[in-house]
């Protein structure tokens, strides 16, 4: 605050009157960052958290750039404790923002885990149906009913090509159609989505290893090697080790350690309606989106997603993985 005040000497006075709100908005931030730091204690933080810091300070700049030009030019003491105030929202609507992405991604209790993830297995139960009762033969020139067709909802079209996926053989046309399965919305997704439980991790359990190949070469000028390695600390318990490590296909620099040393395994989920594992790859700034091939858990083709700007993510490329 003492540094705002100082960037915005005019505005100083009528600062100190709103003194009140700014500290209601601050203690707002501080209770809630409080939360997210009580909730994370059982879970080892990434080793990324210098990336998402360089993240919210360039999204800030960005985010404030012209409105402190806009600032500089304004003449009247009014309209620039006006711009001021605008400003200060603005800064700390993003903080909140990023705490909310946070906040979001809170490992569900064992209790409600126990049905979720029904990533494909060896076989599936089809539920009967009853048999329609007989209905009177139509009169001559009576038109035949027809059924509507069923509607998937907007934004989830890629759940209902999930089926003709995976009873695809040939790995080059799974690819091709991973291409038309993009989550739009990944972020959404994200946020209704439940951590895999260690009583049903069985198909990520052990030492995966493969490659992203990316579409746009200007932005990515080597693809990139993946690796993730799950193990069980305490089978009773939501206890596991996770590690996923990526690294530089033309250096083999490493680009990205995400690790999880203890606790669930909050960073591989599934999303209600879907078959498809989403895997945090790279500390909320990467994710990929990943189908077993022919419902085989050993080889997992998928999409590859990066993150725009905070709640916004993109497709980049696609990924093949293959159990050590």
């Amino acid at each position: 605050m003492a540094f705002f005040i100082s960037f915005f000497p005019e505005c100083s006075y009528h600062l100190v009157m709103n003194t009140k709100w700014i500290l209601a908005v601050i203690t707002l931030a501080i209770v809630a960052l409080g939360s997210y730091k009580a909730g994370q204690s059982s879970v080892a933080h990434s080793s990324n958290s210098e990336e998402i810091k360089n993240q919210i300070r360039d999204d800030l700049v960005t985010l404030t750039q012209k409105d402190f030009e806009e600032y500089q030019n304004l003449k009247s003491l009014e309209e620039r404790y006006q711009k001021a105030d605008e400003i200060l929202g603005k800064i700390v609507t993003v903080f909140l923002a990023d705490l909310g992405v946070k906040l979001a991604f809170k490992s569900t209790s064992p209790a409600l885990l126990d049905a979720s993830c029904a990533i494909p297995a060896a076989a599936t139960s089809v539920a009967t149906t009853p048999p329609a009762p007989a209905t009177p033969p139509l009169s001559q020139g009576t038109p035949t009913p027809t059924a509507a067709p069923a509607t998937v909802p907007a934004g989830n079209e890629w759940k209902g090509m999930e089926k003709a996926l995976l009873e695809v053989r040939d790995e080059h046309q799974a690819f091709e159609d991973l291409k038309k399965m993009e989550i739009k919305d990944l972020f959404s997704s994200l946020r209704e989505s439940t951590a895999v439980s260690t009583k049903n991790s069985e198909f990520i359990l052990g030492l995966y290893a493969g490659e992203i190949t990316f579409f746009d070469r200007k932005k990515h000028k080597s693809d990139w090697l993946i690796s993730w390695d799950v193990r069980l600390r305490n089978p009773n318990k939501e206890d596991a080790f996770a590690l996923v490590i990526l690294t530089r296909k033309d250096t083999g620099k490493v680009i990205s350690r995400s690790q999880t040393s203890s606790g669930p395994l909050r960073d591989y989920v599934t999303v209600p309606g879907s078959k498809a594992l989403i895997v945090n790859i790279r500390a909320d700034a990467a994710y990929i989106q990943i189908y077993p091939l022919n419902g085989n858990n050993q080889i997992w083709v998928g999409n590859v997603y990066e993150q725009v700007k905070l709640g916004e993510y993109a497709m980049v490329g696609q990924v093949r993985l293959t159990k050590q």
